[in-house]
């Protein structure tokens, strides 16, 4: 059983270094994905914007996500001065606790990295991601495949809109898209064929 023990005040003061930065928010208002990293020796929890974590008794490595004001709650109402956290497939038992939550297992420390990102973060910062070299399976256990291609989506609805206002100036909507290439440092599979079918909307 894959599995960690820590002491509760641990796991309690790294999700309240967590929520320094949704500190003015309400509980219910946080709506962010916790991601728990285990690892040899030590568990690593991380929202957007923000990574902690602490030292503890482990047995296997492993991640899961879940949302973060549900883990706070089991955690602020646990009392008991120790913790076992054990992993399921598809769910984490806390103590006497058992949650729904994505899981995955692994048979070495190399495990799916966490994906860093700004807390409010931005389509921008989305597009940024294609950069940094995640795998498919990394972005997906984030949930941030959907949110990608949603900003994907707007930038070529932003360039079809651009070159259709500019079309009268001699603007191409090639030279859009390197000018967002180049001046931002994006990635975009949208090629000038695929402009023109946007343009063709017009």
């Amino acid at each position: 059983m894959i599995s960690f023990r820590c002491k509760t005040k641990d796991f309690r003061d790294t999700l309240d270094a967590l929520r320094v930065i949704h500190k003015r928010k309400r509980m219910y208002n946080i709506k962010v994905t916790c991601e728990i990293t285990l690892i040899n020796g030590h568990v690593k929890l991380a929202i957007p914007g923000s990574i902690f974590g602490f030292n503890c008794q482990t047995k296997g490595t492993a991640k899961a996500t879940l949302m973060f004001r549900n883990l706070y709650g089991i955690i602020e109402h646990h009392r008991m001065e120790d913790m076992l956290v054990e992993f399921y497939d598809g769910s984490l038992r806390f103590g006497i606790v058992q949650v729904k939550a994505q899981t995955i297992f692994f048979n070495d420390d190399s495990v799916l990295r966490s994906i860093i990102i700004p807390n409010n973060f931005t389509d921008l910062d989305l597009l940024l991601l294609k950069n940094e070299g995640y795998t498919m399976e990394e972005l997906a256990f984030n949930n941030l495949l959907h949110v990608m291609e949603m900003a994907e989506r707007r930038v070529y609805y932003n360039v079809r809109r651009s070159a259709s206002y500019l079309r009268d100036y001699g603007i191409m909507p090639k030279e859009i898209k390197k000018l967002l290439v180049e001046k931002l440092g994006i990635r975009l599979d949208l090629d000038e064929k695929d402009v023109k079918l946007l343009l063709s909307n017009d």
